[in-house]
């Protein structure tokens, strides 16, 4: 009767052991509270404005242009999948930021606020990059007439250290 009641008694406990080993921590929590795969992928969603700009050049029709837009989605969601992604972030996240900091950030993304900042967040990231490229090329000249300078400058002094 002992060794019955024991049986029992030890898989009553299963369960709240393996509850035990589960346990996630509070950056794990973050990543799962942000939906984090699901905004990698709204984020690349919401950047594929750059690469219909990176190819804008290739006179693709809107077929083609569909075809790539679903290859560069595949490709994000096996980015976004990667066990190796998530992991990296969440080390990223307790490497920056302390456990109390990433606890404040899931009361933070518990609000009603912080639950619209994960939806926005993606999209948004996206447009201020599409926007930032813009103006990059638009600057892209005065960086590159400077750099243009730096290497002549240095090829100058590399051929008098060879002469």
């Amino acid at each position: 009767m002992k060794n019955i009641l024991l049986i029992v008694f030890s898989l009553a406990l299963l369960p709240l052991s393996a509850r035990e080993d589960n346990k996630i921590t509070p950056a794990e929590e973050l990543m799962k509270l942000m939906a984090f795969e699901e905004s990698v992928i709204q984020s690349g969603e919401a950047g594929f404005g750059m690469v219909e700009q990176s190819l804008a050049g290739q006179d693709l029709n809107k077929e083609e242009m569909e075809e790539v837009k679903d290859a560069f989605m595949a490709y994000m969601r096996q980015v976004a999948t990667d066990p190796e992604l998530k992991a990296k972030t969440t080390s990223a996240y307790e490497k920056n930021f302390t456990i109390e900091e990433i606890k404040e950030l899931i009361a933070f993304y518990k609000t009603p606020v912080g639950k619209k900042s994960i939806k926005v967040l993606p999209a948004l990231t996206g447009e201020i990059m599409a926007f930032s490229q813009q103006l990059a090329q638009r600057h892209v000249g005065s960086f590159q007439e400077t750099l243009g300078k730096i290497l002549e400058r240095r090829a100058a002094r590399e051929k008098k250290e060879n002469e």
